[in-house]
């Protein structure tokens, strides 16, 4: 008979297996769970060497699996080597606040910074460098949007990123003044890597340093595992980046699962992934797959519509999308027949479709490949393409929290018609869509109550409607499930991770209360009181 060396007891367990909790235990040995265990079954795994936490009516659940988030970014954004402009309502006070934190970190050779967005502006026009210059005129100075789709940098910034004005990007551009100047406003992923390899770039002992601390604030939300979807191309200083990763995993200095995704647009040789994957693959630490933007976001007008933006109607989306129909479906047969999944950014409508059919190409090509590619965001959909994520195996990879993040953005930007399908969780769920949830952080907090939140009630933060009133709304289980099942399929990784069963790794968390049998606006405001990840405390309030 083998015993726990923990049993986690609560009169409210959720496994992620059914749609209600139950009272009883869940036992755990060295990194994996023993045992799920109804109230008579608990004491034959109980010796007296095993620990014993009674949690009461506190709701006992798998570890939460964040579908899509910016490791490296967002690390850096939660440390105090950028300013957080997330609470700006104006490009006067983002640049106040830029001034204070430039002046309080004279040690900064670049001030670098995050969280501003239009939406929080009342729409205001876009900023220029010339504020920043002001307020930033003796250091390079990167400030990146909360949509992560536009960069506002400063005259030195552009010019120690080695911007021109009619640089040659295969997507993406460089904003500028009537006159063909540079206006400082730097747009969607291929452009603005040149000036994000230069804010993200540290020695390896700070690297450590920001990540153990991003570490402990994962462990205290219960986020047990999370992923790298920048993108990152096949450069050196991604490389080697990885290593201090790895050095930390062989440390034992992980306490959250991390998975990379890699670019693949414009590729069609993905030796340099798999060899990457091979170097980089721990329960802790591994090269995943591959990661592509196939359009920007609706609120500065780049993401890629069916329909001109009711606002807009001279376009249905500037610059997008950012692959050809040719180069975006060779890249996809190419990465599936290398046995790498495909995870596509695709917010609005057209790029949702393209997405669609570059994955049903790749089954005709390929055949049933089994992997599982993913359309991230999907902020917005034309109806009859629901079905097809359930006939592809394409999962939904979505954010709650962008919903209330953009107040009311897309019902602006689509019209109150067309936002009958935005985020369209019911819809999806209901055609047999397999959903994933996140919080692409850092555009958000990695905090997925707020998210889970947003799924079951659609309200705002101050409990007002959120968006259209389209009913698109979850149940309490669904949106858990998405946020941990859901998430653990995107990885691979649902034999091992995402529910409470016996054989499982043991990623287990401790909420303040039950939810089933909280209001629905406590959802948003719930406590993680105790992390377990592989088998081991990581967090305890």
């Amino acid at each position: 008979m083998e015993y726990a060396d923990k049993l986690l007891k609560s009169s409210a367990i959720f496994t992620g297996c059914g749609s209600e909790p139950f009272s009883g235990a869940v036992a755990v040995k060295g990194n994996k769970i023993l045992a799920v265990l109804k109230d008579d079954e608990i004491d034959k795994y109980r010796s007296e060497n095993t620990e014993v936490y009674d949690c009461g009516d506190k709701m006992i659940m798998p570890g939460l699996i964040d579908a899509h988030d910016h490791l490296w970014w967002g690390a850096v954004a939660d440390s105090d080597h950028m300013v957080d402009l997330t609470a700006s309502t104006s490009e006067a006070e983002a640049i106040e606040m830029i001034k204070k934190y430039a002046a309080e970190h004279p040690e900064e050779k670049r001030i670098r910074g995050f969280g501003w967005f239009p939406a929080n502006w009342n729409d205001a026009p876009l900023p220029t460098k010339h504020s920043l210059d002001e307020a930033v005129p003796d250091r390079p100075a990167y400030m990146n949007c909360a949509d992560a789709h536009t960069g506002w940098l400063n005259s030195l910034a552009l010019e120690e990123s080695g911007y021109t004005p009619d640089m040659e990007l295969g997507a993406g551009s460089v904003g500028t003044f009537d006159n063909g100047e540079m206006n400082g406003l730097i747009y969607e992923p291929d452009a603005l890597n040149y000036a994000w390899e230069k804010v993200y770039d540290f020695p390896p002992e700070q690297i450590k340093e920001i990540l153990r601390s991003f570490m402990k604030g994962l462990a205290a939300q219960g986020v047990t595992s999370l992923s790298e979807m920048s993108a990152d191309d096949y450069k050196e200083i991604y490389h080697d980046r990885y290593k201090v990763f790895r050095e930390m995993d062989d440390d034992g200095e992980l306490t959250s699962r991390i998975h990379v995704y890699n670019k693949f647009m414009g590729y069609t040789d993905f030796a340099k992934t798999k060899e990457w994957q091979e170097e980089f693959y721990s329960d802790k630490f591994r090269i995943c797959g591959l990661k592509g933007f196939l359009d920007g976001v609706t609120s500065t007008y780049t993401g890629a519509l069916l329909a001109p933006y009711a606002d807009r109607p001279d376009t249905c989306g500037e610059g997008v999308p950012l692959a050809t129909k040719e180069d975006l479906e060779a890249s996809v047969i190419a990465g599936n027949a290398a046995g790498l999944p495909v995870r596509i950014h695709a917010v609005g409508d057209a790029a949702v479709r393209m997405a669609l059919d570059a994955f049903e190409e790749s089954i005709k090509v390929n055949g049933q490949h089994g992997l599982v590619n993913t359309i991230e965001h999907i902020e917005t959909i034309d109806p009859q393409d629901i079905p097809r994520f359930k006939e592809l195996g394409v999962v939904a990879s979505m954010q709650g929290e962008h919903l209330p993040m953009e107040f009311n953005e897309k019902v602006a930007r689509l019209g109150e018609e067309r936002c009958r399908f935005e985020w369209a969780f019911r819809s999806l769920v209901d055609a047999g869509a397999t959903l994933a949830f996140g919080t692409d952080f850092p555009v958000v907090h990695y905090n997925q109550f707020p998210g889970i939140y947003a799924a079951v009630a659609r309200k705002n933060y101050d409990g007002t409607i959120a968006g259209a009133d389209n009913g698109e709304k979850l149940t309490l289980a669904e949106a858990l499930t998405a946020n941990t099942l859901g998430s653990a399929i995107v990885y691979g990784r649902e034999h091992e991770l995402g529910t409470l069963e016996a054989g499982k790794l043991a990623d287990i968390i401790v909420l303040d209360r039950n939810l089933f049998e909280a209001a629905e606006e406590e959802i948003k405001d719930t406590k993680v009181i105790l992390t377990i990840m592989d088998g081991n405390i990581t967090y305890r309030a």
